[in-house]
């Protein structure tokens, strides 16, 4: 009974994502950071790294972010094994902040999408994960107040540069 009762409430949590609950029912979550955003009258995704030297834009020092060299480099010094990894983007159409109250990091308006890669981690390792420069993908329901749900539509890898 305890089962079916945690396996309805993680339904209820996470929606209709399949891999969502998929994660959920293995011990998973999956966590994010932003690799590359597409800019207002630009041609496709520019990588993190670049966005600030190729235009009059300045990115928050705290939003969630790296090369994707980094972010797996990261990951291993941390110990946190990735279970898979997968891309995606979130538009940015409107304010889209990470955190909440006095810790909100907004993206910038000449900002359209944000490109991101996806880990799949050790739910345990999730806010380990987030202390370190990731976002979990997964809502406030699980996580705490800080974390928000983004709608995040899954892309291959090389339509963000990756």
């Amino acid at each position: 009974m305890k089962k079916a009762l945690f396996l309805l409430s993680s339904l209820v949590l996470i929606g209709c994502d399949d891999e969502d609950v998929v994660n959920t029912v293995s011990g998973n979550a999956e966590v994010f950071s932003v690799t590359g955003a597409e800019i207002e009258g630009a041609q496709g995704y520019t990588s993190i790294d670049s966005i600030e030297s190729q235009y009059p834009i300045t990115l928050p020092d705290e939003l969630p972010a790296g090369s994707e060299a980094e972010l797996d480099n990261k990951l291993g010094s941390l110990g946190i094994d990735i279970e898979d990894t997968d891309c995606g983007v979130i538009d940015t159409t409107g304010d889209v902040c990470f955190g909440a109250g006095s810790d909100t990091v907004c993206v910038p308006d000449e900002v359209n999408k944000l490109g991101i890669k996806l880990y799949t981690i050790d739910i345990d390792e999730v806010k380990r994960a987030y202390d370190n420069g990731f976002y979990p993908k997964l809502a406030a329901d699980l996580l705490g107040d800080t974390y928000a749900n983004f709608d995040i539509e899954r892309v291959s890898c090389s339509s963000i540069g990756l």
